[in-house]
């Protein structure tokens, strides 16, 4: 554990605590839903009654496949594991290896997930595994002590100034030359899907509700962060095309999954069809 830094870090039983992890609504939130149904609170799906690991690695983005086959890096950091979708999804079906994995989720319960799933799974079995109870704000981590930072939809349940030092610590961190992937992390707020959410006032809305970004926002952030600099520039992209919600509150919207595959890649108003943004270093995807 040569990475963690030298301010006190509380171990129980097997997950490491930092001593800046806060109480609040936000984290209490997370605790509650991990704790009713893990795999719903990361994919949005109850799915069957027992866990699978294809169930595990449902809703993968569509950055992951395009992950080089059988990398390695010495240092892999992700950043809201919550129980290990996406590294159980990169270690066994694009062969990712590692010599340090560090977990780092605001709920306690979501790293005893992963922990379990980690034996049963053989998630990275030759790396040491240290899942850390922290804030993204406020990472226990040496500087330049990282290889690969990757999260999975992580950033859109943020505050915007939370994200802001998130990014500040994740550049900290991240050796340079280092890389990142940062999949459907930035909802677009032009596209129509967020126009009736964003209705809502503020203090109707759950802590972990949804906040929405334009592209010249999320290339702002990256420049600022020093994220970009430090990996050797970005790019961001389309996670997702479509024009219409698949639903408003409990009300499906008829047809629409029919409009949206029929829209495919719009050639023209990208800006405006894009659902959510992906983020990631240049050359860190095929």
């Amino acid at each position: 554990m040569t990475a963690l830094v030298t301010r006190r870090i509380s171990f129980v039983d097997g997950v490491a605590f930092a001593d800046t992890v806060p109480r609040s609504p936000y984290r209490e939130r997370w605790e509650r839903e991990a704790s009713e149904n893990h795999v719903r609170s990361a994919i949005a799906d109850d799915g069957p009654a027992t866990a699978t690991v294809e169930l595990l690695t449902a809703k993968i983005g569509t950055v992951w496949p395009r992950f080089p086959e059988n990398c390695h890096v010495p240092v892999l950091l992700d950043l809201g594991a919550g129980y290990g979708r996406v590294d159980l999804y990169l270690g066994r079906e694009r062969g990712l290896t590692c010599e340090m994995f560090y977990a780092v989720d605001i709920s306690e319960t979501m790293l005893r997930r992963l922990i379990a799933y980690r034996d049963e799974y053989a998630l990275f079995p030759s790396a040491e595994l240290v899942p850390i109870c922290a804030s993204a704000d406020d990472l226990p981590l040496e500087d330049a002590s990282v290889d690969l930072i990757v999260s999975s939809a992580v950033f859109l349940h943020m505050g915007k100034n939370f994200v802001a030092q998130a990014l500040r610590e994740a550049a900290r961190v991240l050796k340079p030359g280092g890389k990142f992937v940062f999949d459907v992390s930035f909802p677009n707020r032009r596209n129509p899907w967020s126009w009736v959410p964003r209705l809502k006032p503020s203090r109707f809305r759950n802590p972990n509700a949804l906040k929405y970004w334009t592209r010249p926002e999320v290339e702002r952030l990256l420049d600022a962060s020093g994220i970009a600099a430090r990996s050797g520039g970005y790019r961001v992209e389309a996670a997702a095309y479509a024009l219409l919600p698949k639903s408003i509150g409990s009300v499906a919207i008829p047809g629409a999954r029919r409009i949206n595959a029929a829209l495919g890649t719009p050639r023209h108003l990208q800006d405006f069809f894009t659902v959510t943004y992906n983020a990631y270093s240049p050359g860190v995807l095929l």
